[in-house]
């Protein structure tokens, strides 16, 4: 099958990703064997996705790219946007900030860039947005942030709930599961603050090593439990899914089976790579549904949808919510700029997976929820509790 392609990005993948083939880089940098896109005669536009693909953030990556290929995939077989076809550009970021940041300058280099889905991670995305704004290119950000990060004026806009929303959430949950007791959150001190004020109970502040690895995150945790008269009746972990992984595994050795509960930061298949059969019984906060728990909205389980993890539904719906602005910049100015999808994204309405989805003019969704699930059986998001 043809690839259409320009060498330019497999050449920019090829530094990004090291070892892997160009025939990989290309199936990244474009958005699949889409019908109608290759051999079409209408015009091209780009959209890019920002994600880690390689190293420990690589199965976050991938979840992500299903989801936006899935959601370009059926609009460029239906014609597009706007007269239209649509073309992605991926570019692996490697879950690091720094990283993050230079590809956005990447992006900002091609002007038939309209506009990126990236913020996986607070910290990359803290990063990377302020070289987006400076670019002056539209940013969705899919899963949660800080709300002080968006900033629609210059395009960026968040479909997630935003972190204290999450840290909300979790208060409500805590006091379902272990009421007024005490509990510890566990996390680099700027994510953990935010929890500090866990309703009216005691809150204990962990901060994790430099470098955390197994063995000293291991040491941390024995000593947060070992250590005082009373352990916490619960924890929350404001962590990676993998730095997730090591906690559970090492506070289930020591054992202590008291309730966990994990941010969306940590809300990835990497929590039960780590954690393995301890992970059974976690409480995960996620930014979205899993596709399977959308399958009576979209025609059951055999709907193409119901296979996608979370990360890979806000992706999806993320790719609409992009798509809507962007046609609805080439109705206002008679044809797609970056400064018209800035603006459109201000109030911009699109239907995704999980309904119909409304950004105010704020940047931000306001029926943004935060959706719980329990590992089952070491499968993740495992099954959803509320």
């Amino acid at each position: 099958m043809p690839v259409r392609t320009s060498l330019f990005h497999c050449d920019r993948l090829v530094r990004r990703l090291g070892h892997l083939s160009l025939v990989a880089c290309c199936f990244l940098a474009i958005s699949g064997c889409l019908p109608g896109l290759y051999g079409s005669t209408r015009p091209l536009i780009k959209i890019g996705l920002a994600a880690p693909f390689e190293g420990l953030g690589r199965p976050l990556g991938y979840e992500a790219l299903q989801g936006v290929k899935m959601a370009l995939a059926e609009r460029n077989a239906a014609g597009g946007v706007g007269g239209y076809m649509v073309e992605l550009v991926a570019l692996n970021d490697s879950d690091q900030p720094l990283e993050a940041a230079a590809q956005a300058l990447e992006f900002a280099a091609d002007p038939a860039v309209l506009g990126v889905i990236t913020g996986w991670r607070q910290a990359v995305a803290a990063a990377a947005l302020p070289a987006y704004r400076q670019a002056g290119v539209a940013v969705v950000v899919p899963w949660t942030v800080p709300a002080d990060l968006v900033d629609p004026s210059h395009g960026v806009v968040l479909l997630a709930a935003d972190s204290d929303r999450v840290v909300r959430a979790a208060a409500d949950l805590v006091a379902v599961v272990v009421g007024d007791a005490g509990v510890a959150v566990v996390g680099d001190a700027a994510a953990v603050a935010p929890y500090l004020a866990l309703a009216s109970r005691p809150v204990w502040r962990v901060s994790l090593p430099d470098s955390p690895t197994a063995t000293t995150t291991g040491d941390a945790m024995r000593r947060l439990f070992l250590a005082r008269p009373a352990p916490p009746a619960a924890l929350v972990l404001v962590t990676t899914g993998a730095q997730a992984g090591d906690i559970v595994r090492a506070v289930r050795e020591i054992p202590w089976d008291g309730p966990i509960l994990i941010s969306p930061e940590g809300a990835d298949p990497q929590l039960v790579d780590v954690a393995g059969a301890a992970a059974n019984g976690v409480l995960i906060a996620s930014a979205a549904p899993a596709g399977i728990d959308l399958a009576e909205r979209h025609n059951g389980d055999d709907a193409p949808s119901s296979g996608l993890g979370p990360r890979a539904v806000q992706a999806y719906d993320a790719t609409q919510v992009l798509l809507a602005a962007i046609e609805a910049a080439i109705r206002a100015d008679g044809q797609p700029t970056r400064d018209g999808v800035i603006r459109a994204l201000r109030d911009v309405k699109a239907s995704g997976l999980q309904g119909e989805i409304k950004i105010d003019s704020d940047g931000r969704r306001r029926d943004a929820r935060v959706w719980w699930y329990q590992i089952n059986d070491t499968h993740y998001p495992g099954v959803l509790v509320q």
